[in-house]
């Protein structure tokens, strides 16, 4: 659970970074081409990939089987002395992290609360308009369920009627636009990601960028009276205490350049449909890239039993064995590119039929051009082949496999391999009684001699990693052939971590075992 959640806020924390850095980098020349509101209405891509990398991950398509050469069954590694549980790293970042959102959410929350109190005794001035009994960080709105504006005590003394007029209907058209709904999901976002500097800075810009664009749309209503705006902006209170969820006048605030930005033209209507336009394309990009760069989601279980595939593939005299087990009804390939370059590929559905025996369906294609389709009917555990040749009879491909049913959920092939040196047991996992698998994906070389050594999968993760890869990286395997020819090769080989291991006269020591046949 706890490495689940930390793996979700890290892609967030990675999603949200990539997206404030690219809003960084276009709001700037988006206000100066397309307007303030085009710059303000970006900021949606913050939010938009956060949420995107929690959505349902795309499932797995096809599983294309390997080119087999040697596969190892789980095997143990075995620890000896027991030890009392410790809580993994994970969920000590966990504890870590909800410390800091729960710290974050109070300093907030005090924020607020100070300046309301502040505020000393509100009286009704108009309808959703009060007036306050103190000046400093007035006039402001807030309160998402119900917003008011709030006024200064000196607002009548201060402000002629038309400056009033100008600055109240600033404020509304805060409320009126959504602004103090995104500036509560800019708090949510500091208080989930407050580790992050860049989410801080980038609430303080989207602030800004919000007080541009509602300054571009006062002016564009009323643009023969951009000086009396500016007066109007002169005379406002400034405040110390930050309001964050709500628009107000702070110690902060971009006075400046808010009065310079009053001498820019009113955007027009074609430059007002292009800004939209961009936007809206770039949000859709961004929450879809946020998405798609999610690693596929693993097959669910669709039945309580699983199919393993044995299959030799043979085009034009070039034989490869290739071996996988995954549920029924999802898409399998084989894949096999000969010397002459004709790359022959087949996906394959198989599905149960009537007792005993099982539906193959297909598509097989060379060099991208599709060939056949076949269906057929075969019964578990026989040989089922296919042969194809193309029109112009160039290059044959004949495959045949077995089938075969197996109870539970699909794992890695079992193959015989000489015996490998074990690896060690992690101190930090012995320490903390922990016991876990990986399953690692090699490339083998001509020579037996591991080339290349990832990850696939471990549980939990990054506690046996290192071991793992170490003690693989010594191995050596029986190539593969083709033709007789030694090549190259993946493997995957799963290693299970078992803390309660044997306790017999080896006990301290670790190995790999032979795999059951």
């Amino acid at each position: 659970m706890a490495n689940d959640v930390m793996t979700a806020l890290l892609e967030a924390t990675i999603a949200s970074t990539l997206a404030t850095l690219l809003v960084l980098a276009l709001r700037v020349p988006l206000r100066r081409h397309l307007g303030a509101a085009a710059a303000h209405a970006l900021w949606i891509c913050v939010p938009l990939a956060c949420l995107a990398v929690l959505l349902p991950a795309r499932q797995g398509e096809t599983q294309w089987a390997m080119p087999l050469a040697t596969v190892l069954q789980p095997v143990p590694v075995a620890s000896i002395g027991t030890a009392l549980p410790m809580p993994s790293i994970s969920l000590w970042l966990l504890a870590l992290w909800a410390v800091g959102l729960m710290a974050m959410m109070v300093r907030l929350a005090v924020q607020q609360r100070g300046f309301i109190r502040g505020l000393g005794r509100l009286a009704n001035a108009a309808p959703g308009v009060f007036r306050a009994t103190t000046c400093a960080g007035l006039p402001a709105a807030y309160g998402v369920l119900r917003p008011k504006v709030v006024v200064p005590a000196d607002f009548h003394m201060r402000y002629t009627d038309e400056e009033r007029a100008l600055v109240l209907y600033h404020e509304r058209l805060h409320i009126r636009r959504g602004d103090l709904v995104g500036n509560l999901v800019a708090s949510l976002l500091r208080c989930l990601f407050w580790f992050n500097p860049l989410m801080h800075v980038a609430a303080r810009l989207h602030r800004l960028d919000q007080e541009f664009a509602c300054d571009a749309a006062v002016v564009a209503r009323h643009p023969g009276e951009r000086r009396t705006y500016g007066e109007a902006m002169l005379k406002a209170h400034l405040a110390g205490t930050p309001l964050p969820v709500g628009c107000h006048w702070s110690h902060h605030h971009p006075l400046k350049e808010r009065i310079a930005m009053l001498k820019n033209p009113v955007r027009g209507r074609t430059r007002r449909i292009i800004a939209a336009t961009l936007v809206a394309l770039t949000a859709t990009a961004c929450g879809i890239a946020a998405w798609a760069a999610q690693p596929a989601a693993p097959a669910a279980a669709t039945q309580d039993f699983h199919y393993r595939i044995g299959a030799t593939l043979d085009v034009d005299g070039e034989r490869r064995t290739f071996a996988l087990r995954d549920w029924p009804g999802r898409k399998v390939g084989f894949a096999s590119t000969t010397k002459a370059g004709r790359a022959w590929r087949i996906e394959l559905v198989v599905d149960p039929a009537q007792a005993g025996q099982v539906r193959i369906a297909g598509d097989i294609s060379v060099d991208g051009k599709p060939v056949s389709s076949p269906v057929l009917i075969g019964a578990l555990d026989q040989n089922v082949a296919i042969e194809v040749t193309p029109p112009d009879g160039s290059s044959t491909f004949a495959l045949s496999m077995v089938v075969s049913r197996h109870a539970g959920a699909p794992g890695p092939d079992a193959a015989s391999v000489p015996k490998q040196p074990a690896p060690a047991y992690p101190a930090e996992a012995k320490a903390r009684g922990q016991s876990g698998l990986v399953v690692l994906k090699l490339r083998v070389g001509p020579d037996g001699r591991v080339r290349e050594a990832v990850v696939e999968s471990s549980e939990p993760a990054g506690l046996f990693d290192e071991a793992s890869l170490a003690a693989a990286r010594q191995w050596t395997f029986e190539p593969p052939t083709e033709n007789g020819a030694r090549g190259e090769g993946w493997v995957r080989v799963p290693i299970r971590y078992d803390i309660n291991g044997d306790d017999g006269e080896d006990a301290g020591k670790t190995g790999v075992g032979q795999p059951a046949a």
